[in-house]
């Protein structure tokens, strides 16, 4: 379907504007106060899609909403700054925005990992501020580029450039990242795109569509909703958290697309694509009770959320050379109700 702005194709759509700032724009500010006081937001228009993105997390994505409907959980937290040092590891929980995107990683992605090797829960991403290079809106599209670079003096020294675009007339945002070595030794960089849906997409009876080959539950908490993983569950009053492992085919040529499709009975649905040979792990996270009624959708550069430690001990952890560069990402594509 080609692009067009509230009905019309794109090139009638624009000979109707009188600026471009009307239905596309790029707007920059600052918080001035609640717990992210002092932080940076972007937002970006693109017709009905509105997307804020938090440059003081490293470009991850908080609200999106798509026809002033919003996609995205929230948490109760909201988005204070973390620390990158995290006492005791679980940091990440007392400032876990949620959003619609929050990536996990550079270098651990589960639980926090201790010994030689110290990693905070999910990683030190969320604590990392980005370089922003870019931001533009054009007739084509809305862009936003930044750097994020997460190093230590004598260790891994990785870098993130990130690209965020939203081709104009569309409702689809893509994450472009490229990883890149800058350090002084092979590295084994983690990262997981922690997707985060919520109300009204996600409700009791909200479907997901997956290309995975087998389902396998993380716990027996996961176990007890295996026969019904495909379903949002009814709200209880406790609905302890289910982690589902989506196993994917082993192969998968470089460069070619899947998806995951979230369906609500409304018929707006969400669909999180990825390319299989660089992101082969994919999870499913869900809580159905007050407060937390969210379902995560989870493509990951390996097929474990168990900590680097396993990661490395299995050989999940894929190698990247000195000065090599990997490219990877998501899409998250919007099909409003009856589309």
């Amino acid at each position: 379907m080609p692009p067009e702005l509230y009905g019309r194709p794109l090139d009638q759509a624009v000979d109707r504007l009188g600026s471009l700032t009307q239905a596309v724009a790029v707007e920059s500010s600052t918080r001035t106060d609640g717990p992210d006081a002092g932080a940076r937001r972007i937002r970006l228009v693109n017709g009905p899609l509105e997307v804020e993105l938090l440059p003081d997390r490293g470009l991850d994505l908080a609200q999106v909403r798509a026809d002033g409907v919003p996609l995205a959980w929230l948490s109760s937290t909201g988005f204070p700054p973390l620390s990158s040092g995290d006492a005791d590891g679980r940091g990440w929980l007392r400032g876990f925005g949620g959003g619609l995107l929050t990536t996990c990683g550079l270098l651990n992605v589960g639980p926090a990992q201790s010994g030689e090797e110290q990693h905070p829960m999910h990683g030190r991403y969320s604590s990392l501020r980005a370089t922003v290079t870019r931001a533009e809106a054009t007739r084509d599209t809305v862009v936003v580029e930044g750097i994020v670079r997460e190093a230590t003096v004598f260790g891994d020294d990785l870098e993130l450039h990130r690209r965020i675009v939203l081709p104009v007339g569309e409702r689809v945002i893509r994450v472009d990242d490229r990883l890149v070595n800058r350090g002084r030794r092979e590295a084994f960089p983690m990262v997981l795109y922690h997707v985060n849906l919520g109300w009204p997409l996600v409700d009791a009876g909200t479907r997901i569509v997956s290309p995975a080959v087998e389902i396998v539950p993380r716990d027996a908490a996961a176990r007890a909703g295996l026969d019904s993983w495909d379903v949002f569950p009814e709200l209880a009053a406790e609905y302890p958290e289910q982690v589902f492992r989506h196993v994917l085919d082993a192969v998968a040529e470089p460069g070619s697309r899947t998806e995951v499709r979230v369906e609500s009975a409304s018929g707006i649905g969400v669909r999180v694509g990825f390319d299989p040979a660089v992101l082969p792990g994919l999870f499913q996270w869900r809580v159905a009770e007050p407060g937390q009624v969210v379902l995560g959708i989870e493509p990951a550069t390996a097929p474990t959320i168990l900590g680097r430690a396993d990661a490395l001990a299995r050989g999940l952890a894929t190698p990247l050379a000195l000065g090599e560069e990997r490219l990877l990402g998501i899409s998250i594509a919007v099909d409003p109700s009856g589309g």
